[in-house]
């Protein structure tokens, strides 16, 4: 069996609120495909390659440029017309939810609706929510419910624009390409060193792209954690220990010596494939190949290409 773990969808009703932004559509920063949303066409895809399962997100960066009560619009309608993909196709998709927490109390009432009306599998937040960090206190309840539904947390990452070098723009790309693993990692230092991970140990973070910079640097950040005096007091564990609470998909394309070194981090349990479709070349189907190549041609033992197609997404969602 082969899962898609990191597999979006923009529906022709969230498409329509993303035009009125800068980001998302024909001629902005973000081209993606309309006919994504055409069921027949992302299926014909699957098979084609072999997919059995797509496991269907949004995109957090969609929500640049709303303010909270739009992006919870946004949040509620894609998770909406997840579902109704879902329901059309029960053995071919499952509902991976988005949430801001730019207004939490309604990011509380949006998990509680998609667990019990729209058989929500996994939680998608984005790294940073408008600059603020993911160790902010006031995020901690929904943290706890997330635990409590035994949900994982997608990490989608997002623009940060406090550095005009690397700014979408004037930076000749550099925030997706670069700026945005970045994001990623600060994300996970951050649950890390601000107790998040201490507080609910049984959370399971899902970074995109592959740990980002976590598992290139991971004996640079060991040893800074080990040395540093103030980082240390921060954790009543070694650091090491919260690496089993992270898991990385293979959303690197064709690299196999990336991917290799993020199974080094992450081992044969904690790693997923992924395509990002429909973003990327062939209108997104040169995402799924590249990453299906990727993963097929890592030097690793036979037995763990099937546990990274798709075992330990099925375990993890839940997936029958």
């Amino acid at each position: 069996m082969i899962i898609d773990i990191f597999a979006h969808h923009i529906s022709p009703r969230v498409g329509k609120i993303l035009f009125r932004a800068k980001y998302y559509g024909e001629g902005k920063q973000f081209h993606y495909p309309a006919q994504n949303a055409d069921a027949e066409v992302r299926l014909k895809l699957m098979d084609k390659y072999q997919i059995d399962v797509q496991a269907l997100s949004q995109t957090t960066p969609v929500l640049l440029g709303f303010g909270a009560g739009e992006a919870a619009e946004i949040c509620r309608l894609s998770n909406d017309d997840n579902y109704t993909l879902c329901q059309a196709y029960p053995k071919r998709f499952v509902n991976i939810c988005i949430f801001s927490l730019l207004d939490v109390k309604e990011a509380m009432k949006e998990l509680e609706r998609s667990v019990n009306e729209l058989d929500c599998r996994g939680v998608t937040i984005a790294t940073n929510q408008s600059g603020k960090g993911l160790d902010s206190t006031e995020y901690f309840t929904f943290y706890e419910k997330v635990a409590e539904y035994g949900l994982p947390i997608f990490l989608q990452p997002t623009h940060w624009e406090s550095y005009p070098l690397v700014d979408m723009e004037q930076g000749y790309g550099m925030m997706s390409v670069f700026g945005w693993p970045f994001d990623t990692t600060q994300a996970i230092w951050r649950l890390i060193f601000g107790g998040v991970l201490e507080r609910y140990p049984s959370l399971k973070i899902i970074t995109h792209h592959c740990g980002a910079l976590l598992p290139f640097f991971v004996k640079r950040a060991e040893g800074f954690a080990l040395s540093h005096p103030i980082l240390r007091a921060r954790l009543t564990k070694p650091i090491t220990e919260f690496w089993k609470n992270i898991y990385g998909d293979t959303c690197l394309g064709m690299a196999p010596s990336a991917l290799s070194c993020g199974f080094d981090f992450f081992g044969p349990e904690r790693m997923m494939y992924a395509s990002d479709y429909p973003f990327g070349a062939q209108e997104g189907e040169g995402g799924i190949r590249d990453n299906l190549e990727g993963v097929k041609a890592m030097n690793i033992s036979a037995e763990n290409i099937p546990k990274i197609l798709g075992k330990n997404a099925r375990r993890i969602l839940k997936i029958k």
